[in-house]
């Protein structure tokens, strides 16, 4: 009976990487659940920045979040004059308009400095633009968007 309850055990993490890991609600009602394969699936970039909330430099890799949101078949034309509001685990939201996705590039990190990023490192994805790279980026205002703990977006 135990040689075949610990057979069933390699099973297990597949199981726990196909729940969804970000949810996408579309203006036109659709509801889009994406697992890590499906993330895992998209082009990952890479940003290397200083954040207000670690020391020094650090390396974030992800899909950038214009890749996420057309992965559903919908364009960059669809997304105009919306907002995408951004819920995190931990109750926390913010609005920003969809153009910035496409304006200012941020990947959805699930990787920081080559690790996995998990719920107590503000994962499994944390919203991170490329603020050293760009000056329009190195405000309050534009901190206040990197939503950590990221588990829903709803295009409205």
């Amino acid at each position: 009976m135990a040689g075949a309850a610990a057979a069933l055990l390699p099973a297990l993490p597949v199981l726990a990487r196909s729940r969804p890991m970000l949810t996408i609600k579309e203006p036109s009602g659709t509801v889009r659940e994406l697992t890590t394969e499906d993330i895992e699936a998209l082009p990952w970039q890479r940003i290397d920045t200083h954040t207000r909330w670690t020391e020094g430099v650090q390396s974030f890799r992800g899909p950038y979040l214009t890749d996420v949101l057309t992965s559903g078949g919908m364009s960059r034309a669809d997304f105009a004059g919306h907002n995408l509001l951004m819920r995190a685990l931990n109750d926390f939201g913010m609005v920003m308009p969809a153009d910035d996705a496409w304006n200012f590039q941020p990947i959805l990190a699930c990787e920081m400095n080559g690790k996995r990023m998990r719920v107590r490192d503000k994962g499994p994805i944390w919203l991170v633009f490329p603020r050293d790279q760009r000056i329009e980026l190195q405000n309050s205002s534009m901190d206040a968007r990197w939503i950590w703990q990221l588990f829903e977006i709803d295009v409205v």
